[in-house]
């Protein structure tokens, strides 16, 4: 059932990629290519498993940190810090590195959900859902506030698809 929503969790983030390139009025190219690579790291976790699920989670947050830098740097942002989209991206790359982990079967070298020591797995991929639910919820916030319809898309599309991964990771 995990590998079944995890691959549903695609859709929505295709789409939102596809908005991103779509927007002719600015394309954004690093947001775009942060876009790719979820859906790469998304479709290696649901069907090949060719690189381990901590790999890419590494590989999402490096680049995390990385499209975040260069965005302050290059003046992409409001006065209370960076633009809408590209917090927007920044964080959902960090939560599907969380749920990466979290959604990664026994036996795949990774820390996933049910082996987790301390806490107890439940308890972690019950704190993954939350965080999941909570950027759905702002993805939501952020899409009332957007004027583009490409931008509203971007956002009802990765908010959808990390929620999907938090259910995902409670099952």
């Amino acid at each position: 059932m995990t590998e079944i929503l995890h691959a549903w969790a695609i859709a929505p983030a295709a789409i939102g990629t596809c908005c991103l390139a779509a927007d002719r009025r600015r394309v954004r190219w690093p947001e775009v290519a942060a876009s790719l690579l979820m859906i790469v790291a998304m479709l290696d976790a649901a069907l090949t498993r060719a690189l381990p699920a901590v790999v890419w989670a590494a590989v999402l947050v490096a680049t995390a940190m990385s499209f975040a830098a260069v965005r302050r740097s290059r003046g992409r942002r409001t006065a209370r810090g960076l633009d809408a989209m590209t917090l927007h991206t920044t964080v959902g790359m960090i939560a599907m590195a969380a749920l990466q982990l979290a959604m990664t079967p026994a036996g795949d070298g990774a820390v996933s959900a049910g082996h987790v020591h301390g806490a107890g797995g439940g308890g972690f991929a019950l704190l993954l859902c939350v965080g999941a639910i909570a950027y759905a919820v702002a993805s939501i916030v952020m899409l009332s506030r957007a004027h583009g319809a490409l931008d509203r898309i971007q956002y009802a599309a990765m908010g959808a698809s990390i929620g999907v991964m938090g259910v995902a990771a409670l099952l």
